[in-house]
């Protein structure tokens, strides 16, 4: 079983043509960043405009990436005139859960039940007013589905608080940065690194994420 990504960002349409641009060249440079640095064999993509599509070899790290991405968007949304939806929640996002018949780079193409899944909740949770996160499986799961969805939904309310610079630490966090890496990037100090880390309750996200990551999904969705 393997995971897939399917995204969108939020009232991209509010971007002028240049920023659009912009974006998905710095989104492509971040998903190449996360299969150097983080899961190789990882491949993200954008499809059209702003959709995005992920295939995520070891499921458990799907929630982090789509987190990562999520808030890589909002940080880039604070550097253009967008709308106030886009800074706050960046994307919607579905993971699904399940076998892949293809998965060819060369010839762009993602095929197979867990992509058909991730597109298909997607597209449900794009019509419903604040809710921009789902999770779905191939397998009759039902219990596990109710229950994962509360998980997401309960982490993708605590990011949509972030702050701008709160944000800011939490992405580094999540891509494996420390305390006095990231206050050399953003020119601050470590004090403010973890002051920040500290109001966006970093121990809280950090443990959520790490809880799903050592989830056994094969034996909970078999």
């Amino acid at each position: 079983m393997v995971a897939t990504i399917s995204a969108d960002v939020v009232n991209s349409t509010f971007l002028e043509s240049k920023d659009l641009i912009e974006l998905r060249k710095q989104l492509q440079s971040l998903f190449d960043r996360i299969e150097a640095e983080m899961l190789p064999g990882f491949w993200g993509r954008i499809v059209r405009g702003d959709t995005i599509e992920c295939y995520v070899p070891e499921c458990g790290k799907a929630l982090r990436i789509a987190i990562i991405i999520k808030l890589f968007v909002r940080i880039y949304a604070e550097t253009v005139n967008s709308s106030y939806s886009m800074r706050q929640y960046g994307i919607r996002f579905s993971i699904g859960m399940g076998g892949l018949k293809y998965v060819d780079r060369k010839e762009d193409i993602i095929d197979g039940p867990a992509i058909y899944i991730s597109g298909r909740y997607l597209d449900a949770i794009s019509v419903e007013r604040d809710v921009y996160s789902a999770i779905g499986f191939e397998f009759d799961s039902l219990g596990v589905h109710w229950l994962l969805e509360s998980y997401l939904s309960l982490i993708d309310n605590l990011i949509s608080s972030y702050s701008y610079k709160q944000a800011q630490v939490i992405f580094y966090k999540l891509l494996g940065y420390k305390e006095r890496q990231i206050s050399e990037m953003l020119n601050i100090y470590q004090s403010a690194v973890n002051s920040r880390s500290s109001l966006a309750k970093w121990g809280l996200l950090e443990t959520a994420i790490k809880d799903f990551e050592h989830f056994n999904f094969d034996e909970i969705c078999g």
